[in-house]
């Protein structure tokens, strides 16, 4: 898979933890990704030229779920936490350093 090109030692460890299962997501944590990817985008970032059109469009989509369920995101559980971070994991993929699990 490509991978981001420009990150920082602060950023792999953020999207560390935000992968992390044992992680509680908060607000802030969806907040961090969608600006992340976001950054990313308006930035040209070349690792996104390397996915192809189905997998950007994949992205786009999770991209597009996480912002939903930012929006009318009340008291979550476990499994609605396993839900939101693979939406997070996805949007991101290609975007995140190759030592964060995707």
């Amino acid at each position: 898979m490509p991978e981001s090109r420009s990150y920082s030692p602060e950023i792999a460890a953020k999207i560390k933890q935000i992968t992390d299962p044992q992680h509680i997501l908060c607000r802030e944590d969806l907040l961090w990704v969608l600006y992340y990817v976001q950054q990313k985008v308006a930035q040209g970032e070349p690792a996104l030229l390397d996915l192809t059109k189905p997998r950007i469009l994949r992205n786009f989509q999770f991209f597009g779920e996480a912002a939903l369920l930012l929006l009318n995101r009340t008291a979550a559980g476990n499994a609605r936490d396993d839900r939101i971070r693979t939406y997070l994991q996805e949007a991101m993929h290609g975007l995140v350093p190759s030592d964060a699990p995707e």
